[in-house]
C-alpha cells in the first residue's frame, strides 16, 4: 500500500516537475542575461561555438526558450494527449543529452585551476541535466 502510494507520488512529481521545469527555464531564457549567459557556454564548446557565426546568442536563447516551453506543456498533456506527451518526452530527451554532453565538450564546466571533477557553477548546473535526462526518459516510455 504505501510502496504503491510514493510510486504513484513519484511518477506523478517526475512527470509533472519535469513540465515545470522546462517551461520555467523556458520562461527564464527570454530575458538577456541567459543569452549572454548561452553565449559563454556556445563559444567554450568545441561542439557548439561554429554556431555564433550563423546566428546571434539572444536568437538562439529565444527560439530555445519557446521550444522548452513547448515541450513543457507537452511532457504534461499525457492524461489527455498520451502520443503527444510522448514526442515531448523524445523533445526533452534529446535537448538533455545535449546539454550534458556540454560535461564532455566545454571547458567552462570545470574550475579552470583544477580541472575534473571541480566543476563550476555551469558545471554544477548542467549535472542537474543527467536526473532531468532520466525523467525525460522515463517519460518517454510512460507515454509510449
Amino acid at each position: 500500500m504505501i510502496a504503491k502510494t510514493f510510486k504513484t507520488a513519484g511518477q506523478f512529481i517526475l512527470r509533472y516537475g519535469l513540465a515545470i521545469t522546462f517551461i520555467w527555464l523556458g520562461l527564464m531564457k527570454l530575458r538577456n542575461s541567459e543569452a549572454d549567459y548561452l553565449k559563454q557556454v556556445l563559444s567554450n564548446s568545441s561542439m557548439f561555438s561554429w554556431m555564433l557565426k550563423y546566428i546571434t546568442s539572444y536568437a538562439f536563447s529565444q527560439m530555445l526558450a519557446y521550444l522548452q516551453m513547448i515541450i513543457g506543456v507537452l511532457i504534461a498533456l499525457k492524461p489527455v494527449a498520451r502520443k503527444v506527451s510522448f514526442w515531448g518526452g523524445v523533445a526533452a530527451t534529446v535537448i538533455l543529452l545535449i546539454s550534458v554532453s556540454t560535461l564532455f565538450t566545454s571547458s567552462y564546466v570545470w574550475q579552470a585551476p583544477y580541472g575534473f571533477p571541480e566543476l563550476s557553477k555551469l558545471g554544477q548546473s548542467i549535472l542537474k541535466d543527467v536526473i532531468l535526462l532520466g525523467g525525460a526518459m522515463w517519460c518517454v516510455g510512460d507515454s509510449a
